[in-house]
């Protein structure tokens, strides 16, 4: 704007020296001052075309400075937008920030309290182990004499009627080291079960030492039963892969005490055969008969069974078939009704006196009147 300004001032005064300088030419006719006219002329038309150049620049700087100014107020606008984005952004971080705290803490007192649940289940479970590893030592503890006692009962049932010999009562004839918890007398041998006991944090290792160790104090006697039973706790069975063993001509087996009554009973059955090998025909062809009419009777009471439960089981699924208002209430009402409870002594008596069972049958198709005849009579009158 000065340079303008300046060249503006220089034109002019150009333009009154050259006017001047024209006067004094005319007045004097001096060729040199038309020389210098002329210069002067020439530098006139140079400002006068740098005038008109500046013009132009300043034209096009007043140009760009509208569009800097329309720029620059475009900055300040997007500016503040972005001030305004920024401060809300800040105000999301610091949002954000108070809920990662909130949850960090939310976390810490989480962890804290898995931690509190974890020691208690620790504890629990340490309680819970010291306690089962107890009660194992008091079943340990209580095994031996157990299976002695209830071998002995089993032993003098009726339907079994074995003799059987305990540690402290042996047979003549057995000493030294073989002192097995029972012997049961058996076709002229004698069978062995011995109650194992231990705390072996490995029972199949314990078990198998066990037989090697009693095959090594049986073998060559010949009147111990080739089979042995080793009994230990029901719970401990569970722990066991394998059950049975070979060893030294002995075959050896653990059982728990819920099979020690269906091993005698099979080996009554055992016996049982071995007695019938010895009967006359006649005994024998009566006793085979009486088998032949039991797996008869049993065979065809299955039968009946089956097919009756098949027509149950379909009866039920017709009635779960039936309006479901309908079904609910006999739900309902099903409910209400009491199990039926047998009297055991009553089954006892009808199981050992089947005479009681006909009775009973008599008395439901010919029941007897409730009133004497000497009653009947005087009603009549």
């Amino acid at each position: 704007m000065l340079l303008t300004n300046t060249l503006l001032v220089i034109t002019v005064i150009g333009i009154a020296t050259l006017s001047w300088l024209f006067l004094r030419s005319k007045q004097t006719g001096d060729p040199h001052l038309s020389a210098e006219l002329e210069r002067r002329r020439e530098e006139i038309g140079e400002l006068k075309n740098q005038c008109i150049q500046l013009k132009s620049e300043k034209d096009e700087l007043s140009g760009n400075n509208k569009v800097l100014f329309a720029e620059k107020s475009d900055i300040k606008a997007q500016l503040k937008e972005l001030s305004t984005r920024v401060a809300t952004f800040e105000a999301e971080e610091k949002r954000k920030d108070r809920e990662h705290q909130t949850s960090l803490e939310k976390l810490e007192a989480a962890q804290k309290s898995l931690e509190r649940e974890r020691e208690r289940v620790t504890r629990a479970d340490a309680a819970r182990q010291e306690q089962e590893m107890e009660e194992r030592d008091r079943l340990w503890a209580e095994h031996e004499h157990t299976v002695v006692a209830h071998l002995t009962e089993l032993c003098r049932k009726p339907q079994y009627g074995f003799t059987c010999y305990d540690n402290a009562n042996l047979p003549e004839g057995f000493y030294g080291s073989l002192k097995p918890d029972v012997l049961i007398e058996f076709i002229g041998q004698y069978v062995i079960f011995d109650a194992k006991v231990s705390k072996a944090s490995n029972m199949q290792t314990y078990i198998a030492d066990q037989v090697k160790k009693t095959a090594t104090k049986v073998k060559g006697k010949k009147d111990i039963y080739p089979t042995v039973f080793l009994v230990i706790p029901t719970h401990a069975v569970g722990e066991l892969k394998k059950l049975s063993y070979y060893e030294d001509g002995f075959s050896f087996f653990v059982v728990s005490p819920e099979a020690l009554e269906p091993i005698l009973a099979t080996l009554k059955r055992i016996a049982n055969y071995e007695f019938a090998q010895e009967m006359d025909p006649q005994q024998r062809e009566n006793l085979v008969d009486i088998l032949a009419h039991l797996d008869f009777h049993i065979s065809t009471r299955n039968a009946v069974d089956w097919h009756l439960m098949q027509h149950g089981i379909a009866t039920l699924a017709k009635i779960r078939e039936t309006d479901p208002e309908l079904l609910t209430e006999v739900l309902v009402k099903r409910e209400k009704i009491r199990n039926i409870n047998f009297n055991t002594s009553d089954v006892k008596e009808l199981v050992a006196n089947p005479e009681r069972v006909q009775e009973r049958l008599l008395e439901l198709t010919q029941p007897h009147p409730q009133l004497s005849k000497k009653d009947l009579d005087a009603l009549r009158k």
